[in-house]
């Protein structure tokens, strides 16, 4: 009895340790106006049209954004298309925020900014990217591999 119980013990330690997001997917906002917390231009809340097309595919079971205008609409139409409410995170706290998302399952959606975006890809695989100011096609889609993360780049155009 002793042996079957450390077994069991061991199975779900060990099932515990592995849990983690199918696909962690991370795009910066799309394109926003000018001024202080600024909107999504036309331009923007078509391309966020798109993303939602694009990362429907992927079931996402959780939705993260800053909690600013230009973020929070650019993951609206995806949170509208999967029936999920959006998280909002601390951009301020990245390495706590990377933390709780390694413990999630599913796929994990992540609209950010072009700081944030490529520094919280760094904390979570190890990868390096950059997105410069004028650019908002770029999507990151990190799957784990063995013991590694695998990073695929898309564009939304």
């Amino acid at each position: 009895m002793k042996i079957i119980l450390i077994g069991l013990l061991c199975t779900l330690t060990t099932w515990h340790a592995f849990s983690q997001p199918d696909h962690i997917i991370l795009f910066r906002h799309a394109e926003k106006m000018q001024g202080k917390d600024p909107h999504l231009t036309a331009k923007g809340q078509e391309r966020a049209k798109r993303l939602a097309a694009m990362v429907q595919s992927y079931a996402p079971k959780h939705l993260f954004s800053t909690n600013y205008n230009r973020t929070q609409q650019t993951i609206l139409p995806l949170a509208k298309k999967v029936a999920l409410p959006v998280t909002h995170y601390e951009p301020h706290d990245l390495s706590t925020f990377a933390d709780n998302i390694r413990k999630l399952t599913g796929t994990v959606a992540i609209a950010g900014h072009s700081n944030t975006t490529p520094a919280l890809i760094k904390l979570l695989s190890g990868h390096i990217v950059t997105i410069n100011e004028n650019q908002f096609s770029k999507v990151f889609i990190l799957t784990p591999n063995q013991s590694q993360w695998k990073m695929q780049k898309l564009s939304s155009n």
